[in-house]
């Protein structure tokens, strides 16, 4: 199996929760509501892949309280 490229990992989910969004707006309500789900999902996923490209971003062990 081979590697996603970097770019297909941070752009592909971004692209795929906008074009569920706009795709919901053609279909009935139940799979209205599943779509947009589905595209909140994605839209996060591809918000925090990006978060993390940027670069330190902190986590549990460099944020100090």
């Amino acid at each position: 199996m081979r590697a996603v490229p970097p770019a297909v990992r941070s752009w592909g989910p971004l692209l795929a929760g906008f074009d569920l969004t706009l795709a919901a707006l053609f279909v009935g309500p139940v799979m209205t509501w599943l779509m947009l789900t589905a595209a909140f999902c994605l839209l996060l996923d591809g918000a925090t892949v990006m978060w993390e490209r940027a670069g330190s971003v902190g986590n549990l062990s460099t944020h100090r309280q």
